[in-house]
């Protein structure tokens, strides 16, 4: 990259120009403005339009051809959580997945069905109203029932004529969906569709009720269609808002999986109620709802039923059993009416913590008024495997460059609230790939995310994080450690196969490259060769 003088002389130069141009530019178009005003050129015409719209830079959904959503990425599975266990790592400062579980568990309602969600503070970056508390109307039958509500009024789904209420196509998930009159039973893991006109046949699905249906382990529900010779169930409690039901487990408390398998496919399948819904959630997990009860907050304003311990029969005009997913850590815009992008979910989730409003620049850029302020990197510092070896250097090098660092330790002790705000404070986010990265969803619009790719898993660094980082309309720095930089060099030497020949290691299996990539591996950055990457970064940022 040069001599070290001259790329460190580059980097002050870019800083200080950005620290003394700003200033004058700022002053120069102000001056211009105020001739132009003042000279009557813009338009005094009431009904005139100016030539050029101004376009909010930080809401702007990305566009892309629908031909980039096709790149297959490489998908984790059960060895990946078994053989990477520090990936359970940096979700809400914990180390331990299960600590969020401990101390207080959420309110469960009357009956023990219902789980509040923790109380939250109504937050916006908008500034809107506080919602008002509802009172729920009765029915003829005095049963209550749910008021409808929200700025978007919800329009109960068509009942489908002579096609299948489920679709079993996708190879990620299966899906219900049941307009019309649906009943949920809890207790029998049941949901049952009553057609307008009751046949002989009737028909009978299980479904697994999360986005990786491939997963055995996850919990399934029982779909059916009411037969002309079965009894309807009566209705216990009447609802007129649409509910969705769907499992936790599989691979959550990897902070990764969270997010992928249950967060996302949640947003893609909640979002469009406006908060109007219902969530019925079996193999219920207390510690989940807890840790993510910013995000459940934002996309309920009702109550969460623990479905397994529900003795309630439900009656819903619209009920949907499972969730959406496209593919891993990523949404696909041509998939969804809506056009939801992995945009939308990032400004979401910034949302739900009530994070500074997307057109609200990074920390660096945003304060320009310090002369001495740095650009901050958050260092992930994974504490069992594919560690930084040479911890002392790396820090000396990106202090040098001219970073500050924050060292992100999984092992501190912060709620994940606390810890979104300390991603949030920063300007990057580098690490080497693992689940730790998952927390760019916090960044700002424009952030940088320095991605490091361990030795041998090259195929799957754009699929698990590169893409998602673009989508998200995050910048994305991949460096690719050499065998040198690799700890598996001293243990098996130049000549094995681990070195030599990473592809007939994958095509031995996931589970080989797990244990030998993944879980056996660990980083001695070459500072001097990972320059150009952070030269990259900054350019970026400043």
């Amino acid at each position: 990259m040069g001599s070290p003088k001259a790329a460190k002389s580059m980097v002050k130069q870019r800083i200080w120009r950005h620290r003394l141009v700003a200033p004058f530019a700022a002053v120069l178009v102000t001056a211009v403005l105020a001739v132009v005003v003042f000279s009557g050129l813009f338009a005094q015409d009431p009904n005139a339009t100016p030539e050029f719209t101004a376009v909010n830079v930080g809401n702007t959904r990305p566009v892309r051809d629908k031909s980039e959503f096709t790149a297959a990425s490489g998908s984790p599975n059960k060895e990946d959580l078994a053989t990477s266990a520090s990936d359970q790592e940096l979700d809400d400062g914990n180390s331990e997945p299960n600590q969020a579980s401990q101390g207080t568990v959420p309110a469960a309602g009357e009956g023990g069905t219902a789980t509040a969600v923790p109380a939250q503070r109504e937050r916006s970056t908008g500034g809107s109203e506080p919602e008002e508390k509802q009172s729920f109307p009765q029915d003829q039958e005095g049963e209550e029932t749910t008021a409808k509500s929200g700025l978007v009024q919800y329009t109960t789904c068509t009942p489908r004529t002579r096609t299948t209420i489920c679709d079993l196509s996708n190879q990620r998930f299966d899906i219900c969906e049941l307009c019309g009159n649906a009943r949920t039973i809890g207790r029998s893991s049941t949901v049952m569709y009553v057609p307008q006109s009751l046949t002989s046949n009737g028909e009978e699905w299980n479904i697994p009720a999360q986005s990786r249906k491939s997963l055995p382990w996850i919990k399934k529900v029982t779909v059916k269609t009411l037969k002309a010779s079965q009894q309807v169930p009566r209705c216990t409690s009447r609802h007129a808002i649409p509910a969705i039901v769907f499992a936790l487990g599989g691979f959550t408390a990897n902070v990764w999986h969270d997010v992928s398998d249950v967060l996302v496919p949640l947003f893609l399948t909640a979002q469009q109620f406006d908060r109007d819904v219902q969530l019925l959630i079996t193999n219920n997990q207390p510690w989940f709802i807890k840790k993510y009860s910013a995000i459940f907050h934002r996309l309920t304003r009702h109550n969460i039923i623990d479905f397994d311990a529900d003795d309630e029969v439900r009656c819903y005009p619209h009920v949907i059993v499972g969730l959406r997913s496209h593919r891993d850590l990523g949404i696909d815009p041509n998939s969804t009416p809506q056009n939801y992008t992995m945009m939308d979910f990032r400004l979401f989730v910034r949302e739900a913590y009530g994070l500074p409003a997307p057109e609200v620049d990074i920390p660096y850029r945003a304060d320009k008024d310090d002369p001495e302020k740095k650009p901050r990197i958050m260092l992930i510092d994974r504490g069992k495997t594919r560690r930084f070896m040479n911890m002392p250097d790396v820090l000396r090098g990106l202090d040098w460059f001219g970073f500050e660092v924050v060292r992100a330790d999984p092992r501190i002790d912060s709620t994940l609230d606390e810890f979104v705000r300390l991603v949030d404070s920063c300007d990057a986010m580098m690490g080497v790939h693992g689940a730790g990265l998952t927390n760019m969803v916090f960044l700002r619009s424009g952030a940088v995310v320095v991605h490091i790719v361990p030795y041998g898993v090259e195929f799957m660094a754009n699929g698990f994080y590169g893409a998602p980082a673009r989508d998200m309309g995050l910048r994305h720095v991949q460096y690719s450690i050499s065998p040198d930089e690799s700890t598996l060099l001293e243990k098996y030497g130049e000549n094995h196969m681990v070195i030599k020949d990473p592809e007939a290691i994958r095509n031995s299996g996931w589970e080989k490259v797990g244990e030998l990539y993944m879980t056996k591996q660990d980083v001695v950055l070459n500072m001097t060769r990972f320059g150009p990457s952070l030269l990259k970064a900054i350019e970026f940022i400043v």
